[in-house]
């Protein structure tokens, strides 16, 4: 039993359009009840199970897996339960599940992860300085390796000068130094193959993500080489370079309008409070879907160069139209998250970090002068206090939701600012969980929200899951936190729902999807950055791409209005921002 890691989790799930079919429908319909079952080799060979309670009471789900063992897990009324066992590829199961509804399901398989192999084609697209694209552009191909064992794969380019070409990947790894610069408009058949597993490509070598495509685009938006307007320096402002370029933010307006903030880190890599405490907010946008982004520019900045505004994170009220730049403000250097002390809530205390913000009404071509929720929203037990960077959310009843992290006498806890009032007035929630960092608030098909979080002790995804879907929605406390199985290295990551800025009701609030995209790091270090597609609520991720092979960091997702997905992601401290688009096709046929 030593080789066996489960945990008994709870999540608000329940199944809705878009949802899998189960063995046990029939049960389902009598008990509202149901068990999905699913196997991911991207987090390091896992059989996972997530038991659903779409009933009006709580009950307790019983998993037995003859000759390993029995658990149990007691689930709230229209919540669920989750279990994952980390086990090599090969292993046989057989999972029974009962209630006492009656509830009654029997799952048999095998863990297949000798064949977790994957050859993705992608196009790197930079613009020319006047927006115009290159006659050429590299043609490159990701491969992706999620087995036990390193894989040679072989790929072939029938006509080509020197096909056909070998790469050796390791185990649970990818590579994408494979590539070819072509003229746009090329035609391409890959053939790739590693051992009896095979896979053959072919389209035109186009930027864009239109049938016959690669399907997924990526660009570099913003560097330590890229010339910022509108630095604030000592001597007023001037355009220049950062050292250091990190933490992304992207949005989608309801016009279309794609927008992308980060830290301009002007004189090194230290975050808020640490180094010159030097940080200003940078953005780029674009009109044309992600296909070119102007010139970044600071669109916040502290007064002195010594106090640090970073860590942004963009929301979009879709019934106004106003976008929320939130971000955090350091007030001195050594006044950071973990440099700051309690007490004081005034706008203008110097002892703790702060969480202001600015808005725009014109999809961030102009912006407003900054607000300090230092007064609405601090507790005066909390210590540090942050914004938590990428994005907030608005729900289906038209509350406005921005993920926060604190820190007081029990830990670092995950929570959320909310707003009734298209953001007149802020107020805090309750706490999502403890001894947990950077996190997202995802609303469920059923509008339940669950919060999607970084552990400070890594190894996995935590989620936690708000208890009400009303009017006190993140506002009333949630139920505990539990342990994903999802692998993550204990960095930033991103899950949003499936929906186009224009997917509204007639008010202009946000409709319910059961479909989900998450967006992270999956390994034990801040590399092979992973994107996942859910159709059932986050109750399993059946299809994966590795989107950028090797070193990643943070990483935030937009759906854009044209159906395709946006992934703002990091590169290291220096290795830029880069933005890539795919279609959900490109996912769920890699």
């Amino acid at each position: 039993m030593k080789r066996l890691a489960i945990r008994s989790v709870v999540l608000a799930v329940a199944l809705g359009a878009g949802a899998v079919l189960l063995p046990g429908a029939a049960a389902l319909a009598a008990t509202g009840q149901s068990a999905v079952v699913s196997q991911d080799c991207a987090s390091g060979g896992r059989i996972q199970e997530t038991v659903v309670n779409t009933a009006a009471q709580a009950t307790t789900f019983t998993l037995n897996w003859p000759g390993k063992g029995t658990w149990t897990a007691n689930v709230a009324a229209h919540d669920s339960g989750h279990f994952f066992f980390t086990q090599p590829s090969g292993t046989a199961y057989t999972f029974r599940t009962t209630t006492p509804q009656g509830y009654d399901q029997t799952v048999s398989g095998t863990l297949n992860c000798a064949g977790a192999l994957h050859a993705l084609v992608g196009m790197d697209c930079p613009r020319n300085a006047d927006g115009s694209l290159p006659a050429s552009h590299r043609l490159r191909m990701t491969l992706d390796n999620r087995s036990a064992t390193a894989q040679t794969f072989t790929v072939a380019w029938p006509g080509r000068s020197g096909s056909p070409w070998t790469v050796t990947v390791p185990a649970m790894s990818g590579d994408s130094s494979l590539y070819w610069t072509v003229p746009n408009g090329t035609p391409y058949t890959l053939n790739t193959g590693a051992g009896t597993w095979s896979r053959t490509e072919s389209g035109t070598a186009t930027c864009g993500t239109a049938a016959g495509t690669p399907g997924m685009n990526s660009r570099t938006v913003l560097g330590t080489s890229t010339v910022i307007t509108g630095l604030n320096g000592a001597n007023g402002l001037y355009n220049g370079t950062a050292k250091s370029v990190r933490i992304p933010a992207l949005a989608v307006t309801g016009s279309g309008t794609v927008i992308a903030v980060a830290d301009a880190r002007v004189d090194g890599s230290a975050d808020l409070g640490g180094g010159t405490n030097n940080i200003q907010i940078a953005m780029t946008r674009s009109t044309d879907s992600g296909a070119t982004f102007t010139a970044p520019a600071i669109i916040a900045h502290a007064p002195t160069t010594s106090e640090g505004y970073g860590d942004p994170s963009l929301l979009v009220d879709r019934t106004t139209g106003t976008v929320f730049c939130f971000f955090t403000y350091a007030p001195k250097v050594g006044v950071g998250y973990y440099g700051s002390t309690a007490g004081d809530t005034s706008a203008t205390a110097t002892t703790n970090t702060h969480i202001r913000y600015i808005t725009s009404t014109d999809d961030g071509a102009t912006w407003s002068a900054p607000v300090d929720l230092n007064p609405q929203v601090r507790n005066a037990s909390w210590a540090g206090m942050f914004a938590s960077s990428g994005h907030g959310v608005q729900l289906s009843s038209g509350r406005l939701v921005q993920p926060l992290v604190y820190h007081d006498s029990a830990g670092d806890h995950a929570a959320n600012l909310y707003s009734d009032d298209h953001g007149a007035t802020w107020h805090a929630g309750t706490s999502a969980g403890t001894g947990v960092n950077e996190n997202k608030a995802v609303q469920r098909g059923t509008g339940k929200v669950v919060q999607n979080m970084r552990s400070n002790s890594g190894g996995n995804r935590w989620y936690a899951t708000a208890s009400d879907t009303g009017a006190a929605n993140v506002a009333s406390p949630y139920g505990a936190s539990w342990n994903s199985g999802l692998l993550d290295p204990g960095c930033n990551a991103d899950e949003v729902s499936y929906l186009r800025p224009t997917d509204v009701d007639t008010s202009g609030r946000p409709l319910l999807t059961s479909t989900a995209v998450l967006s992270n790091a999956a390994s034990t270090s801040r590399t092979d950055l992973t994107v996942r597609v859910s159709r059932d609520d986050g109750a399993s991720w059946p299809h994966e791409a590795l989107l950028k092979a090797g070193a990643s960091g943070y990483s935030t997702t937009a759906v854009l209005n044209n159906g395709t997905v946006g992934d703002l992601y990091e590169i290291g401290d220096t290795g830029g921002i880069v933005f890539a688009d795919f279609t959900l096709g490109w996912v769920e046929n890699a």
